[in-house]
């Protein structure tokens, strides 16, 4: 948008790069008939009510592009820090299953040993 591109245009553009572009062509088809931006974004609901505000504000403002800036790097960050979470959790899961996979050797290794000590009794 700041290259001067309109945003209808940014936005069928931008569309199959979604993994629902249709939801970006219907909100590219509210703004065409005249619905503001964020009014748009939050009737088809592509995106979280936080980014709608954001661009709202944008609108009022007068800055659509830096709040959509904003948004873009606010989703970056809550996507970094949810993988930070599953990296976090996945060490621990892994020491789980590992040790699971050891204490099933251990009880089918020892398992025999007993049944056979318990025979010569």
């Amino acid at each position: 948008m700041e290259a001067g591109i309109p945003l209808v245009q940014a936005l069928e553009m931008a569309a199959p790069l979604d993994r629902n572009p249709e939801r970006w062509k219907a909100v590219a088809d509210l703004v065409r008939q005249g619905h503001r931006f964020a009014a748009a974004l939050e009737k088809e609901g592509p995106v979280t009510e936080d980014v709608v505000y954001m661009i709202r504000v944008g609108e009022m403002g007068n800055d659509l592009p830096e709040a959509l800036r904003n948004a873009a790097e606010n989703a970056w960050e809550v996507a970094q820090a949810r993988m930070e979470r599953l990296a976090n959790l996945a060490g621990p899961a892994l020491i789980l299953l590992l040790g699971s996979g050891v204490g099933f050797v251990v009880v089918a290794v020892l398992l025999p040993i007993f049944d056979i000590s318990a025979l010569v009794k």
